[in-house]
């Protein structure tokens, strides 16, 4: 199965990072199931008029399963699936969160949004050289370099957030959140392993774009690159 390796650090940082409009953050629920004999798949049911925003435990017959090592997520048809087949009768449950909207993505900010889209993340790849690990039947090692935009609207009332006691908007909420990022992965990369390892910033600080006229925002990138074996296959 195909995945887009950016969906891993839109997982990750969805799972570490607190949106700071509060009224788009996903709420926790689960889903229990009994499992069948090998049963690898199991389909999430979020409810109605929302979707899977991420995954944030699975654990069989209360014993915690490790993302992707034991299991990966299908985003695109909301499931969980196992590398092995899970034994007749033990209880599966997922805990994941639901919603109607999310602030970190895997695509590109467009001009259409309106001002409630922000602040926002978004995940890039830029380019990724591989190695192959031996010989001609050797899996191929990647080295990825990621880019995360930061995205936040001009400093105003509807702009101002509170995080920690603390508030925040315009420039200072982009440093905010780009150093945030950055100290996320430096803290918690094994959340990734193995789908991805090796953490190496490129930077040591948040690079800072020109205000963008089009978008009406201020403008933070972080980069660094990740490795992999077989990017983009899960199984």
């Amino acid at each position: 199965m195909y995945i887009n390796p950016e969906y891993f650090i839109v997982d990750f940082l969805r799972n570490r990072l607190t949106d700071p409009r509060t009224s788009r953050r996903p709420t926790l629920t689960s889903d229990s199931f009994t499992a069948t004999a090998s049963q690898t798949e199991f389909s999430l049911s979020p409810t109605t008029g929302k979707s899977l925003q991420h995954v944030s435990s699975v654990d069989v017959e209360g014993d915690v399963k490790i993302k992707w090592k034991d299991y990966y997520i299908d985003p695109r048809d909301e499931k969980i699936i196992f590398f092995s087949g899970v034994t007749l009768n033990e209880n599966v449950e997922v805990n994941y969160y639901e919603g109607t909207t999310n602030w970190i993505y895997w695509d590109k900010i467009t001009k259409t949004l309106s001002s409630t889209s922000f602040p926002r993340i978004d995940v890039l790849t830029i380019t990724g050289p591989g190695k192959r690990l031996g010989n001609y039947e050797a899996p191929v090692e990647n080295a990825i370099l990621f880019q995360i935009d930061v995205w936040t609207k001009e400093k105003s009332d509807a702009q101002l957030f509170t995080i920690d006691s603390k508030k925040y908007t315009g420039e200072n909420l982009a440093k905010y959140l780009a150093f945030e990022v950055m100290q996320n992965f430096e803290d918690n990369e094994d959340d990734l392993h193995p789908a991805l390892y090796d953490y190496t910033p490129t930077n040591a600080i948040p690079g800072t774009m020109p205000f963008d006229e089009d978008y009406q925002c201020h403008h933070k990138i972080v980069e660094f690159i990740m490795r992999g074996i077989k990017i983009g296959r899960i199984s």
